[in-house]
């Protein structure tokens, strides 16, 4: 994961001096918010949690609020361009790439550019699904993710420390999604990726969404719990619903088969915990 610490300071240098807070998901936020409770002691669910999975992206999540604002995002751009960042050929302007040396040999840092839900700014933004971005003439979009409820709202802080790509020590907080809107993202990639060989049928996603749920702690648990009761109506929630039933009804359903096959999977995994905790939640 070094690499891809050091390019977060370097991101979180850039834009903390252009008043951006950087929100990180994906793998690698779970990465992020893992070395903080295993630092800060915080009690979790569960104990027992797959090692760490490699990754090289960094899943930066913009606020609908910045992404509306045109001189704030070109900000953001001119930052990541700065970088050395160069769009990917196949996603343009919705990933970045950009080539790093590790013990002699180059590697790729990616940078995936995400949004949840739009809300009041939705009218503010130029969107044309799944991509939205500022009015205006600008080479950078961000991917929406709508099922990403309450990820502005509450998120976890994570303090950073270490020494950015230029050797000048780097010291600030960034964000990583609670439990409610982590889980609802994982949940729904899994159904999108579990018939998908060429993704993994999904292994990555279940293993995942197990993580999720060992790191909540206490509050995080009773937040999930009552925003799975004040959201049971909305389309995300109920789909999400749907797919517990459906993929993690019992330890025999199609989740936990991918779960089981990740090879990262431990015999003592609380896969009953786990799949009560789900039915909490979304049941």
């Amino acid at each position: 994961m070094d690499p891809l610490f050091t390019s977060l300071l370097d991101l979180f240098r850039e834009l903390d001096t252009r008043g951006v807070p950087l929100t990180v998901g994906g793998g690698f936020g779970l990465y992020l918010k893992r070395m903080h409770l295993e630092g800060s002691g915080e009690r979790t669910l569960f104990a027992e949690l797959p090692s760490v999975r490699s990754t090289n992206d960094i899943d930066l999540f913009l606020r609908a609020e910045v992404l509306a604002d045109f001189p704030r995002t070109k900000d953001i751009a001119d930052a990541i361009k700065k970088l050395g960042y160069e769009a990917v050929e196949t996603a343009k302007y919705l990933q970045w790439k950009k080539p790093v040396v590790v013990v002699g040999v180059e590697q790729e840092v990616k940078l995936d550019v995400l949004v949840g839900p739009l809300g009041e700014y939705h009218s503010k933004l130029k969107v044309s699904r799944p991509r939205a971005r500022p009015k205006g003439e600008i080479q950078f979009h961000a991917h929406m993710v709508d099922e990403a409820l309450h990820i502005e709202e509450q998120p976890v802080r994570i303090p950073v420390d270490g020494l950015a790509s230029d050797g000048q020590r780097c010291r600030g907080t960034v964000y990583v999604p609670e439990g409610f809107p982590y889980l609802l993202m994982k949940l729904h990639a899994f159904s999108d990726r579990k018939a998908d060989a060429d993704k993994g049928l999904g292994r990555h996603h279940a293993l995942d969404a197990y993580t999720i749920v060992g790191m909540m702690t206490e509050p995080e648990y009773d937040r999930a719990r009552a925003f799975g009761v004040a959201d049971r109506d909305d389309e995300h929630v109920k789909r999400a619903r749907s797919i517990v039933n459906e993929d993690f009804s019992d330890e025999t359903s199609l989740g936990v088969l991918r779960l089981r096959e990740h090879p990262l999977f431990r015999a003592d995994f609380r896969l009953g915990e786990f799949l009560a905790v789900l039915r909490e939640i979304f049941g």
